[in-house]
């Protein structure tokens, strides 16, 4: 069976929805992702780690690479690990964390609603917000708040990419010296500042594909050499390829796909 993929890309995150088997390849991607198995269970394989199988939800911190699959319908919201996905970036910090008791509910409820609802950003909009809410206010409070000086150059990198803007003078401009930068993002999230910069390439190649503009075209739009070493950015950051997603359903503002029922 051939799987149905949806996807709604929502500021810096989203949600990606699979119908059918799915799977990824090894990744690791500087978003905080939450993923709920639908009907039937979840095979997460974790680096150094044996795989598991679970049916609960499973959360991983930004930046830890992992491989996800499962036989029947998906829904993963992505959350960038500041400001809506805080408290799950604090609770998944460097790790894959199983939910259970209503953590798992909430976040399996709203789940649920975006599969039997019409799915569009307004949806996409709720279910991310959604997933937040069951990690506050406790979770986002157990670490201390993440540098302003650290999110203010993270938003100047996003405004300028796929361009490589120079880390010196965007350090200096918050009063960092560029190792200190680096050093103060590793602490917050747990790897490195190059892997972010990446992340922000790779998403600017995949909305060039979204657009429906030519891989190799769209390697130039997010910086790369060529489609191959796009090829190999998208597999290590989203576990997928250039074909996968562009043959995925990307809901646009304000278009909206009809109801997708449970399976």
């Amino acid at each position: 069976m051939t799987a149905r993929e949806h996807t709604a890309l929502v500021g810096e995150g989203g949600v990606h929805i699979v119908e059918g088997a799915g799977a990824t390849r090894r990744h690791a991607l500087h978003l905080v992702k939450l993923v709920v198995p639908v009907d039937g269970p979840l095979e997460v394989e974790r680096e150094g780690e044996r795989p598991i199988a679970v049916r609960a939800p499973v959360l991983t911190g930004a930046g830890v690479a992992h491989a996800v699959g499962s036989p029947g319908a998906t829904v993963t919201a992505f959350l960038p690990p500041d400001g809506l996905g805080a408290g799950a970036q604090a609770a998944a910090r460097g790790r894959v964390l199983v939910l259970d008791g209503a953590q798992a509910e909430r976040v399996r409820g709203a789940a649920r609603d975006a599969l039997r609802g019409r799915f569009d950003h307004a949806a996409a909009r709720e279910l991310m917000t959604a997933c937040a809410r069951a990690f506050a206010p406790g979770g986002a409070r157990s670490r201390p708040p993440i540098d302003r000086r650290v999110l203010r150059a993270m938003r100047r990198l996003a405004e300028h990419a796929p361009d490589r803007p120079a880390l010196g003078p965007l350090a200096a401009a918050e009063g960092l010296s560029r190792s200190r930068l680096s050093h103060l993002f590793h602490d917050a999230f747990g790897h490195p500042l190059r892997d972010y910069v990446t992340f922000l390439r790779v998403m600017s190649a995949v909305r060039a594909l979204v657009d429906g503009i030519a891989p190799a075209r769209a390697a130039l739009a997010g910086g790369f050499h060529d489609q191959a070493h796009l090829a190999r950015a998208i597999a290590a950051t989203l576990g997928r390829t250039p074909g996968a997603i562009a043959r995925s359903h990307f809901v646009q503002e304000p278009a909206a796909s009809g109801r997708m029922v449970v399976p």
